[in-house]
């Protein structure tokens, strides 16, 4: 089986059918843009993507020896060789359309927006509402909760009867009959698990005496992250969940199973961590460095303590200092200790981890964690991390990013002295890396809205970020205009159309007229537009409506333009008929997959039923396999009960005219349409992270469905 290697967008997807098989394992493309950028579309600065990992199959040594040589010097922070892909042609150029952008780069808009889009969109919010699609613009927090049950009702009747049978059957390798569908059908059936039984029947996929495919071990491991539950309602006991994470720790340090089953394994633990915890056997022997603490922060803390005690493990692999890092920076905060923060530091400033020596992209990952879990103090560490010329270019695009995680966890003054850090590094150009660039654009963005949030205006009167962002939106260089135009949107989402204080009001106002006229500018290119229209969407910006639905409508306009005005319009959430008609048609237009599938986000978040009649008769007639396996997409993206039947059929089609990785997608749409959590639990990895720092382990957890 080829290595999932993270492509570019999903045009470039389909840009070759012999990239099908790229996407199936462990369920399929979720993310869009990933880990890695094809060879010819990859810009010098950018790392070589990882090698493929070994062939499928039970492991018959461990990939990390007990007592390897060490991280350090042995290690390369970037991997020398790479699997071999041809460059796509531009997307639009063949189409017959207006020729698109030439190539894709990591500096682009649209990585960082397919990393953090579940928050944003809110897709299932919009699904589980009972708007109709005449209704004019809609606020989530307004719709009744009898209307959203009702409408979870219909997918919860199909979970219990159609999803959960289905997903038991291929689970079964002599009916799945291939490794893909099997492991899909692990991470599907842990997304909707409600019974404790249901634990005993996912852990079967790591018993090394069954001999189960490496892919599906690695499923396994991370399905049992994946059943954290955002409702207090639906969540696993701690007993339950104690059990699992004590398996996990297990798993961790076994040599029975390979390096990304190992590193799964730390990342599940830390989609676990703000789950319950705290029964009396996982904290049996452990002493609370406080008389007042409670079992539960005795366990939290029990938990961290545990995953930097194996961060002193010398591992030969990186990938498992990086799912330790990854799995800390996931728990709570308050879990953390003032010591245990210290090795973060020492490990961000001094490249030292305990007593081993580390490369630039541990060193990354650190300061990345810093950022979630640190305090005040942490903002000199993060600050030096990203101005000095010491520091390694992914060092800097994590610190970019920690510091503005780390404003919802200082204080509005401290807030300042971030938000003044970051544009002095800006302007004075001590920071000179694009992506660094443009993650501290999306930074100061993170500053205002905390401020926002508190009612409070520190940031936006005693720094110039709000105008220094204005500025960069109108006329600052043409890939990091997009960011710019992003963070405004985000900003003004947040101040909404009633703003309590007039200077946000004010500011709100700024961004829409600097959004709008992004949109329409000639010297943008037309994927930079492509992310204004998307900004304008995120700050639901209804005076736009008539100008986005006339780039949908227009067949000669780039695909990827009118796909992403598509999605704008989504985000906004008006839909009189031309709006919906507009998408509609566009959806069954078969020269862009990736214009397909905006669209058919699109028509999800305006609630079109008709979307999913649309994309069900195009499955029937669809003969090549990739425009099958998008459709399929497509339908999970906007799934109701009236799509479940027709995918479990599809999964259980062993015709030899239906491929392997079809069928493997429709197990994962499966468990997009039965998991009721408003946002996907794999988002707490996605969101914020540094994809400039590509490693097998996150390259391959960033594309599963």
């Amino acid at each position: 089986m080829l290595k999932r290697t993270s492509l570019t967008v999903f045009a470039v997807l389909l840009a070759t059918a012999i990239f099908a098989g790229d996407l199936w394992a462990h369920g399929g493309q979720f993310r869009g843009p990933g880990g890695a950028v094809p060879p010819g579309m990859r810009e010098p600065s950018d790392p070589t993507p990882p090698p493929p990992p070994p062939p499928s199959g039970p492991p018959t040594t461990p990939s990390t020896p007990t007592t390897p040589s060490g991280p350090g010097p042995s290690m390369p922070s970037t991997p020398t060789t790479g699997p071999t892909t041809p460059t796509p042609s531009s997307p639009a150029s063949p189409q017959g359309g207006p020729k698109g952008p030439a190539s894709l780069g990591f500096e682009n808009w649209v990585f960082w927006y397919h990393n953090n889009k579940e928050d944003i969109e809110q897709l299932k919010s919009a699904l589980y509402s009972s708007v109709s699609s005449e209704s004019v613009i809609f606020d989530l927090g307004g719709r009744s909760r009898s209307n959203r049950s009702d409408a979870m009702h219909d997918i919860r009747a199909k979970v219990e009867s159609a999803i959960i049978p289905a997903l038991r059957w291929a689970m079964d390798k002599k009916n799945s009959s291939h490794q893909d569908t099997e492991s899909a059908a692990y991470i599907a059936l842990a997304k909707m698990a409600k019974d404790p039984n249901d634990i005993t029947v996912i852990k079967k996929g790591l018993d090394p005496k069954l001999k189960k495919d490496l892919i599906v071990q690695e499923s396994t491991a991370l399905a049992l992250g994946m059943l954290r539950r955002a409702n207090e309602e639906n969540q696993f006991t701690a007993k339950d969940l104690d059990g699992v994470r004590e398996f996990l720790f297990d798993c961790f340090q076994s040599k029975d199973y390979q390096t990304r089953t190992r590193g799964f394994c730390a990342l599940a633990i830390g989609l676990l961590g703000d789950q319950p915890t705290g029964s009396k056997d996982y904290i049996e022997g452990v002493t609370s460095s406080t008389d007042a603490a409670t079992d539960d922060q005795v366990a939290r803390a029990a938990t961290s303590s545990r995953l930097f005690e194996l961060l002193k493990g010398n591992y030969s692999n990186q990938d498992l200092y990086i799912g330790l890092l990854m799995a800390i920076g996931l728990q709570r905060a308050d879990s953390i200790s003032e010591e245990q923060r210290e090795v973060l530091r020492q490990c961000v400033t001094k490249g030292k981890l305990f007593k081993n020596d580390v490369n630039n992209f541990i060193r990354s990952y650190a300061a990345l964690q810093l950022g979630r879990i640190g305090t005040a103090k942490d903002v000199t560490y993060l600050e030096r991390a990203l101005t000095s010329r010491r520091s390694d270019v992914n060092i800097q695009r994590s610190a970019a990013i920690g510091l503005g995680v780390l404003s919802k966890l200082i204080p509005s003054k401290e807030r300042v002295n971030v938000a003044n850090v970051l544009l002095t590094a800006i302007q004075k150009k001590k920071v000179k890396d694009a992506s660094a660039v443009n993650f501290s654009y999306i930074s100061l963005g993170y500053l205002l809205i905390e401020d926002i949030k508190a009612n409070k205006t520190d940031v936006i009167e005693q720094t110039k970020a709000a105008d220094f962002l204005m500025k960069e939106a109108s006329s600052g260089r043409i890939l990091q205009r997009p960011f710019a135009a992003l963070s405004l949107a985000l900003c003004g989402k947040q101040i909404g159309e009633t703003p309590d204080l007039a200077i946000y009001g004010d500011f709100r106002q700024k961004s829409l007229e600097t959004l709008r006229a992004g949109l329409s500018s000639k010297k943008l290119d037309k994927r930079g537009r492509a992310g204004f229209a998307c900004s304008l969407g995120i700050i639901k910006d209804e005076g736009s409506v008539k100008a986005l639905q006339e780039l949908v409508a227009d067949r000669k306009e780039d695909h990827e333009l009118r796909g992403y005005a598509a999605l704008g319009l989504g985000l906004i959430g008006y839909a009189p008929k031309q709006v919906t008609s507009a998408i509609r048609d566009a959806l069954k237009e078969r020269r862009s997959e990736e214009m397909r599938q905006q669209c058919a986000t699109a028509l999800g978040l305006l609630k079109d039923k008709e979307a999913i009649n649309l994309l069900l008769e195009e499955l029937k007639r669809a003969k090549s396999q990739s425009v099958k396996g998008q459709v399929v997409l497509a339908i999970a993206k906007i799934g109701t009960e009236s799509a479940v039947d027709p995918l479990v059929a599809l999964l259980k089609n062993e015709s030899k005219k239906e491929q392997d990785l079809t069928r493997a997608l429709a197990c994962a749409g499966l468990g997009v349409i039965g998991d009721l959590e408003l946002i996907p639990s794999l988002s707490r990895i996605s969101k914020n992270i540094n994809y400039r720092a590509s490693t097998d382990l996150i390259n391959e957890v960033l594309s599963i469905i």
